[in-house]
């Protein structure tokens, strides 16, 4: 096994990708990022889903099985829709049981924020809480999914719902390819580096630059001195080469399916698009993505620009730009492009934006304690960049901050 890894540093000992993939292969956090690795759905299987169950039951609460059928075979009574439900879904899309519409399906639509689940006394619980499940309904923004007016503004809040179950993931892998001289991704660039964006390893969190970096070595290295390097992960990781546990093992098989799952997620996002031909995931271009064409790409990269010119800064090693009120917030293009502004723009560093990310990117209030930063979600958690510690702006550009803030979070629609 050490005769392997020595095996891999020897392709090219100058590359820090090539460091960087040895360590982390040694990890048990190897896999790096976690979404959703067995369920396979499209966005149209999803609206079917939801479609099916607003059919039933509107707004209303749906009550559900709780019990595998191998343990209860009947429905009981307050099921009956539930079995209806499913027999509805399975006779479209031509899969789903009873069982694995509440374990698999819902468990992710509830982290996509199309439904709520609910106990026996039809408390809310959230989208990890464990105990039993006997209600589900949906959410206002499954609602506006289902009322959505053009495929635009269907895609942008699928979008949103992709992003809500993959934690922000998708607009980090969208910020990647854009400061990417090619603007794609391959499937091993996702699985080698993508998928360790804002990860820990040894103490240290791999911040977007980080990988962008790792991403370009990779490129410049020879088509055979790629292909060996795949190969020499997957002969490392191998299940028979290790005793113990799970955590304790290596399975390429398992963390490449896992990676094609997100990939299956990033391709049906309104940002990108996956060339079967090419295998390259890109940034969509054309009249049913972002960008109508390429000059509005260019815009979008021109904006980040003008947060360094704004608040007359420059770049420093460890820090990010973050969308403080995330792009998937957008309901239509023309959102889009009024929160891809400058003005939503903050350069703070990669632990705090970790710590962001990790909330889901929900910490979209921006308030000022004197010249600290303060990022607030929901539910009122917080998190505090100090000033040039944390997070590098001009503090004359304060109340601009806070008024686009407020602009976006809180202007009413017409």
């Amino acid at each position: 096994m050490t005769q392997i890894l020595q095996d891999i540093l020897n392709i090219d000992t100058s590359k820090e990708c090539i460091k960087f993939l040895v360590k982390r292969v040694q990890s048990e956090n190897y896999r790096g990022v976690q979404i959703s690795q067995h369920n396979r759905y499209t966005q149209k299987e999803i609206l079917i889903i939801l479609q099916e169950i607003y059919s039933l039951c509107g707004e209303n609460y749906l009550q559900i099985r709780t019990t595998d059928l191998s343990k209860r075979p009947q429905n009981i009574n307050g099921e009956e829709k539930y079995a209806k439900l499913t027999h509805n879904i399975a006779s479209k899309i031509g899969r789903c049981t009873q069982d694995s519409l509440r374990k698999n399906i819902f468990v992710d639509m509830h982290r996509m924020g199309l439904i709520n689940r609910f106990n026996a006394k039809k408390k809310a619980l959230s989208p990890f809480e464990n105990g039993v499940k006997k209600y589900i309904a949906l959410t206002q923004l499954a609602i506006e999914l289902l009322s959505a007016k053009d495929i635009f503004t269907q895609n942008i809040l699928y979008t949103r719902a992709l992003e809500s179950l993959m934690n922000g993931f998708g607009e980090e892998i969208l910020q990647i390819i854009l400061e990417l001289n090619k603007p794609y991704l391959t499937i091993y660039e996702l699985l080698f580096f993508g998928t360790f964006v804002y990860q820990t390893l040894d103490s240290h969190i791999y911040e977007r630059v980080e990988i962008i970096g790792f991403i370009k070595e990779f490129r410049s290295l020879s088509r055979f001195s790629q292909k060996l390097l795949i190969e020499k992960i997957k002969a490392y990781c191998n299940p028979l080469n290790f005793s113990g546990d799970k955590t304790q093992k290596r399975d390429f098989h398992n963390w490449i399916n896992e990676t094609q799952q997100i990939l299956t997620l990033l391709a049906q996002m309104a940002y990108f698009e996956w060339n079967k031909k090419e295998q390259k995931l890109y940034i969509r271009v054309g009249k049913e993505g972002i960008y109508d064409n390429s000059a509005k790409l260019k815009r979008s990269l021109a904006q980040k620009q003008y947060y360094f010119t704004q608040h007359k800064i420059t770049k420093t090693k460890g820090f990010e730009l973050h969308h403080i009120v995330p792009l998937c917030f957008a309901k239509n293009r023309l959102e889009f492009q009024i929160f891809d502004n400058w003005q939503n723009l903050v350069y703070i560093d990669a632990y705090s934006h970790a710590q962001i990310t990790q909330n889901n990117n929900a910490n979209v209030l921006l308030s000022f304690e004197e010249n600290d930063a303060i990022f607030t979600d929901f539910n009122d958690n917080k998190v505090c960049c100090k000033n040039n510690t944390n997070i590098k702006y001009d503090t004359d550009k304060q109340n601009l901050m806070l008024a686009y803030n407020q602009q976006l979070l809180f202007a009413k629609e017409t």
